[in-house]
């Protein structure tokens, strides 16, 4: 009977750890608009699909690639490396602190971790409200430079582009902006502190549009989009909220270099999670191209894409599953594989460098699944790492 009950105790508090990792808004749920066009284009490009193309690419043109993991722990934050080999599979390198602490829980967030170049690698201490720097080796692993206070309360997403980073704190519902400085230290741009759309938005990541111009915010408690102009000398104007194209706007990634695709994971509602693709991203005004695309499952929370932006990874993380779309030219988004097992709760989601590999954290297993990508966005299983830290947050791959 102890043991029932210790069973009954344990599938409790993971489901309640999968709906806060992944949604703080469980109000106001409506059924995502699932609009498409009128005739579905080919997915593989008349053959020429280059992420398709990739996949006849062996592993070891180009050497061996590195995944890093945050354990969010809430006495010392730690940043974990992880080797990838040629066949796709990962092994523990090293592990190095953060200069900080973690949360010891669920952040609902995608993005803790950033990298600039294969030369730096960035991360969020949820916990004690700072960032820190470290610098990357050639072997894959850290050294910490410098930790600095994050401008705000709970920072949990964070986005670099050049020398100049961003990080959003959903504490105190406010980014702030630093310059890297060439030894790694921070230094604080002046005026870059500006506020979200209100307080308790729930924001859950912040990223530069590929050109830098801009910063985008999703928010899932207000169901918006907030984005942020940038001058040339990266400070962040004041912010303009949009509503989002589906319910509870989650992570995000992009696609072909102008496209964003944000999960919709419609507060963790049954058959209800979508993606859109959003267009005009390079001017800040970014327009929904085909509506909120459902998949059928529940709590779509994190994107990850390919290298070429032909494909959209999506974890379901109450279903155990991970959906893939196609990103047509034009930006339109299909359902290209609509459900594909995972560990328990997915939550962040990875495409390796090289593109062949796909690596998935999952929070409630405690486990890494990896993947090889096949044709048209399809998932050949490779295997499981266990022993992930319980409250891992972040992936990152180079």
């Amino acid at each position: 009977m102890k043991n029932k009950n210790l069973i009954l105790s344990l599938l409790i508090l993971i489901t309640a750890f999968i709906f806060s990792s992944c949604s703080d808004d469980q109000s106001g749920i409506v059924t995502s608009t699932n609009s498409s066009t009128d005739e579905i284009p080919d997915f593989t490009e008349n053959g020429q699909n280059p992420d398709d193309l990739d996949l006849s690419k062996q592993a070891d043109q180009f050497g061996p690639g590195y995944l890093y993991l945050e354990s969010n722990d809430a006495t010392i934050n730690s940043i974990l490396v992880y080797k990838q080999y040629f066949d796709g599979t990962i092994t523990l390198q090293s592990t190095v602190e953060s200069g900080g602490s973690g949360t010891g829980g669920g952040l609902g967030n995608q993005g803790a971790i950033a990298l600039e170049n294969g030369n730096w690698l960035f991360a969020v201490n949820a916990g004690s409200g700072s960032v820190s720097s470290f610098k990357m080796s050639h072997s894959g692993n850290l050294t910490l430079k410098n930790t600095i206070e994050s401008g705000g309360k709970t920072p949990v997403s964070l986005t670099v582009h050049g020398r100049i980073l961003y990080v959003v704190n959903a504490g105190s519902d406010n980014i702030a902006g630093f310059k890297v400085m060439e030894n790694g230290s921070f230094q604080p741009i002046p005026g870059s502190l500006q506020t979200l759309s209100t307080t308790g938005a729930g924001a859950a990541q912040i990223s530069f549009a590929p050109n830098g111009r801009y910063l985008y915010v999703t928010e899932k408690a207000t169901n918006m989009i907030t984005i942020f102009p940038v001058n040339g000398q990266g400070v962040a104007g004041p912010g303009n909220s949009m509503n989002s194209t589906g319910q509870t706007p989650f992570g995000f990634d992009f696609a072909r270099n102008r496209f964003m695709i944000v999960s919709n994971a419609a507060g963790g509602a049954p058959n209800q999670s979508s993606a859109t693709s959003y267009a005009n991203i390079l001017n800040g005004i970014p327009n929904p191209v085909n509506g909120a695309v459902g998949n059928n499952q529940a709590a779509a929370c994190w994107v990850g894409t390919t290298k070429h932006g032909s494909y959209a990874y999506v974890t379901n993380t109450a279903s155990n599953n991970i959906s893939s779309y196609y990103v047509a030219p034009f930006g339109a988004i299909f359902v290209a594989n609509e459900a594909m097992k995972t560990d328990d709760g997915p939550t962040e989601i990875i495409v390796s460098k090289n593109n062949l590999y796909v690596h998935v954290l999952n929070a409630a297993s405690h486990t890494i699944t990896s993947f090889r990508r096949t044709i048209i966005g399809g998932l050949e299983l490779i295997g499981t790492t266990s022993g992930i830290p319980v409250a891992a947050t972040g992936i990152a791959a180079d």
